[in-house]
């Protein structure tokens, strides 16, 4: 199952950079970048995630659901980088909105903005790729 994982992911992250006009380097004053990982689902084994920061405060957010056939779920917006406290907030009502910056990763944050709790709480972190 890792290895379909890792296919799906690739696929995505091939899709997306084709298709992502500006993409920048992702330093601490900025962190524009792709991220990618499996957060956790309650009725299937995972939900595949994909993030795209763009340098020009825009966003593209992509989610497949693990095992559930080709749906696909893509979301654009904009975003607020707040660099103090490192927190980007997606302008949007239908996801989670806040996400935590950390060198080469983002951790998606609880609906509050407060970092995710418990046993799955390190499955929420994505990757830069």
């Amino acid at each position: 199952m890792n290895k379909k994982i890792l296919l799906v992911m690739a696929l995505f992250v091939s899709l997306f950079i084709l298709s992502c006009a500006s993409v920048g380097g992702g330093n601490s004053s900025n962190p524009a970048g792709i991220y990618a990982g499996v957060i956790p689902a309650a009725d299937c084994p995972g939900i595949s995630v994909v993030v795209i920061l763009n340098d020009n405060d825009t966003y593209k957010i992509t989610y497949q659901y693990i095992d559930r056939g080709d749906s696909l779920f893509s979301y654009t917006g904009t975003y607020k980088w707040d660099a103090a406290a490192k927190m980007v907030t997606l302008n949007t009502k239908e996801l989670p909105s806040y996400y935590r910056a950390g060198g080469q990763t983002l951790t998606q944050l609880d609906l509050e903005g407060k970092d995710i709790k418990g046993a799955f709480a390190k499955m929420y972190i994505l990757r830069k790729i």
